[in-house]
């Protein structure tokens, strides 16, 4: 495989219009923009949320032309992407100076987060393709969804009827059109992205189909040799949903991801750095998602009962003769009823969880096959006030875990509007995340696990506000402070075994910090969006002291310029990422060192043009500056590239 720095100018055809049907090529509207489905057990505008609320329309994630959903979070405040390497490498979030399992992924309502994986979720295989919305809340959200969910939720949404059991659905999204989308993206590195989606959307009923896919030779992650590492992604994805007798509505919801990630092994002997090899991980992703709903009592109650299932196959061929298996099933029970009286609203719920998990493999320090499993019994409530002035919020759940304690996490909210056009908000609550399958029962050539580990628990609280300055200006801001007990640390050296194990720290973790947000929309043609984030993120350590956690910069911000010439659109991205810390495990027996990774600064410019109702030709250069950074110490992120293409819709 051979690494492309140039683009080629063939007949090429792009993926990045992702809009079914738009009316307005690149319009900022959004039908979604004022309520979110994720702050709350029940629908809620933004105005009267009381938590960092950050939401991703359709119309953005169109202008800014990109395949990978993890290049629009690069603009969140609060967020740290980290991707190892070339496209395809494992991409991690952290949330306001939290680990990658802390932020629960829902996709469709699904929990997403890999069980076989750490508990987190793989950003790398999240294709923007077919995206209608993603809604994102910062902040222990432990409360409304569970244990996962400790330093916020990232809720991507596939289809616009997706509050199933209310009457109240938009006339627009009961009289959509039938839309058929065909694209196709062809670019550096000898990539290449299609996809084919139908939707039909006529009276009370809809369905959505969508086949998509990327592949590409990708580039050279070590630091040595010429060996690059391709990526291959195929993503299937069927919803459906009808409305009968104005008072019920059904609902399914299917989505399977299968990808080859080629990958280097790491020079445990020599180097302590990636080399050169013919690695590669198969994986599978299936999540599936069934829900009855009923509105009573001229909508005063809703009644939904809803079935989740999320499945992970995850294999790597290494040069070992032994293939590694890691397999995650989980599954979920779910029934939520809420009572409306004006201004008040209470839900209640009660979930069953059952977590699978199983590890294959050979290793001449023990035995890693394992099989185990997790039930959890769970219930929760919510109550909300939304009055004209003050909106307030109450929950709490009680998680009822086979394995560990009786977990009780909670959040308070509160919001003052001051006028029409300030609010000030503040939120605190209390969070937990348990142990992931991997931390106690992981095995494999320099890690043992640890059954014997604890949950980790959060104290957090916000300060916020929201302000619209003249017409044309949108400012926010929060304060944030959470203290994390009994982090798991899974660097721990074992004298006796020669080998790395998980522990809870002894002292407290401590992450504070402030995000910024500003939104000028300049003239009718031209708006401009900021974004920064000073984080401070420490953990206390139990030989006493205090060091920086690693992969947490202390600035992050970004500016992006959208420019609107009617038929065509230019859009401008710079994203900031400060110097980091990160770790390094030279050869045995030198012990672990801590890195320093260089600030870098990464501009994307893309050109959008619509020729007609159905055509529109499409252009990206990535990577402008062409920078040389690293995100995970010793893997070299991919250089200038550049891409072109066509969307075509009816």
């Amino acid at each position: 495989m051979n690494k492309i720095t140039h683009l080629t100018i063939p007949i090429l055809l792009c993926s990045s219009a992702h809009v079914f049907g738009a009316q307005t090529p690149f319009s900022t509207n959004s039908d979604l923009e004022s309520i979110t489905v994720t702050a709350s057990h029940t629908p809620v505008s933004i105005r009267d949320t009381a938590s960092a609320i950050t939401i991703i329309t359709k119309e953005e994630i169109q202008r800014r032309n990109v395949s990978n959903i993890s290049d629009l979070l690069r603009n969140v405040p609060g967020f740290s992407v980290n991707q190892q390497g070339s496209r395809g490498a494992i991409t991690q979030l952290r949330v306001r100076g939290s680990e990658a399992n802390h932020v629960l992924v829902l996709i469709d309502g699904v929990r997403a987060n890999d069980i076989a994986q750490g508990g987190q979720f793989n950003f790398a295989h999240l294709m923007s393709q077919g995206i209608e919305q993603i809604e994102i809340i910062r902040g222990p959200q432990s409360a409304l969804w569970g244990a996962d969910a400790l330093a916020g939720v990232v809720n991507v949404i596939t289809t616009r009827n997706n509050n199933l059991g209310r009457s109240e659905n938009s006339t627009q999204d009961r009289a959509q059109e039938k839309v058929f989308n065909a694209n196709i993206e062809l670019g550096s590195f000898d990539s290449n992205q299609w996809g084919l989606n139908i939707a039909n959307g006529r009276g009370d009923s809809q369905f959505k189909v969508g086949l998509n896919g990327v592949n590409t030779d990708g580039t050279n992650i070590s630091r040595q040799g010429d060996e690059t590492d391709g990526y291959k992604n195929t993503t299937v994805s069927l919803s459906g949903s009808t409305i009968f007798a104005d008072f019920a509505s059904v609902g399914l919801s299917y989505r399977q991801t299968n990808s080859e990630t080629e990958f280097d092994d790491t020079d445990f002997f020599t180097t302590g750095l990636p080399t050169d090899a013919d690695s590669k991980t198969d994986s599978e992703q299936k999540y599936l998602s069934a829900n009855l709903g009923f509105t009573l009592l001229d909508g005063r109650v809703s009644q939904k009962f809803i079935a989740t299932r999320t499945e992970t196959d995850n294999e790597n061929y290494t040069s070992s003769p032994v293939n590694d298996v890691t397999k995650g099933q989980m599954s979920s029970l779910r029934t939520q009823t809420d009572i409306f009286l004006s201004a008040h609203t209470v839900s209640l719920i009660a979930e069953l969880e059952k977590e699978d998990f199983t590890q294959r493999g050979d290793d001449t320090f023990g035995d890693p096959n394992r099989d185990e499993k997790i039930d959890t019994v769970s219930v929760a409530s919510e109550y909300r006030f939304n009055g004209e002035k003050v909106d307030i919020s109450a929950g709490a759940r009680l998680d009822n875990n086979s394995d560990f304690d009786n977990a009780v996490s909670w959040r308070i909210t509160a919001a003052w509007h001051a006028g029409d056009k300030t609010t000030l908000f503040g939120s605190m609550g209390e969070a937990n995340t348990n142990p992931t399958f991997s931390e106690r029962f992981g095995f494999f050539t320099n890690f043992q696990g640890n059954p014997d580990l604890k949950p980790e628990h959060s104290f957090s609280w916000e300060l916020g506000l929201r302000t619209q300055v003249m017409e044309n200006i949108e400012l926010s801001g929060s304060w944030f402070n959470a203290t994390l007990d009994d982090e798991i640390n899974g660097f721990v050296f074992d004298p006796i075994t020669s080998q790395f194990t998980a522990a809870n720290q002894q002292g407290e973790s401590n992450r504070e910090g402030l995000e910024l947000s500003l939104t000028w929309q300049v003239s009718d043609n031209l708006d401009l969006q900021a974004n920064y984030t000073w984080l401070d993120a420490t953990e206390d350590l139990n030989a006493g002291g205090q060091r920086e956690e690693v992969r947490r910069p202390s600035n992050i911000g970004s500016i992006n310029a959208n420019y609107n010439m009617g038929l065509s659109n230019l859009n401008l991205n710079v994203s900031y990422n400060g110097e980091q810390l990160d770790d390094f495990f030279p050869p045995f027996p030198t012990p672990r060192e801590v890195v320093t990774l260089d600030a870098y600064t990464l501009v994307t410019l893309s050109y959008l043009y619509q020729i007609n109702d159905t055509v529109q030709l499409n252009a990206r250069l990535e990577n402008l500056l062409d920078e040389n950074y690293e995100e995970v110490f010793g893997y070299s992120a991919p250089g200038f590239g550049g891409h072109l293409g066509v969307n075509v819709s009816f």
